[in-house]
């Protein structure tokens, strides 16, 4: 997992949870703002665009974080999985 509020690159799946753990204290709220969805046969497809996350600090600050991402889904056993996800924030202009 490459975050998106973090610079540390997520490898096994108890750092990838532990990330998310600690995303979810932030009590995100997601808008997707753009997105395409390409579907690359029966069994996969990518989904990319831009997202903008409002976060709320432990103080009730809130902020707003606009990332682009992509998610890879492919089906296995009849099921939707998110076999691979890449979020970065947008560069400051």
């Amino acid at each position: 997992l490459l975050p998106t509020v973090s610079n540390e690159v997520r490898a096994s799946r108890e750092q990838i949870e532990k990330y998310f753990e600690m995303f979810l204290t932030k009590k995100p709220q997601g808008v997707v703002n753009y997105r395409t969805v390409r579907v690359l046969d029966d069994d996969s497809a990518v989904d990319a665009g831009v997202y903008t996350f409002t976060l709320t600090d432990k103080a009730g600050k809130k902020s707003n974080v606009q990332a682009r991402y992509t998610f890879v889904y492919e089906k296995r056993d009849g099921k939707w999985l998110i076999i691979n996800h890449h979020s970065s924030a947008m560069p400051e202009v």
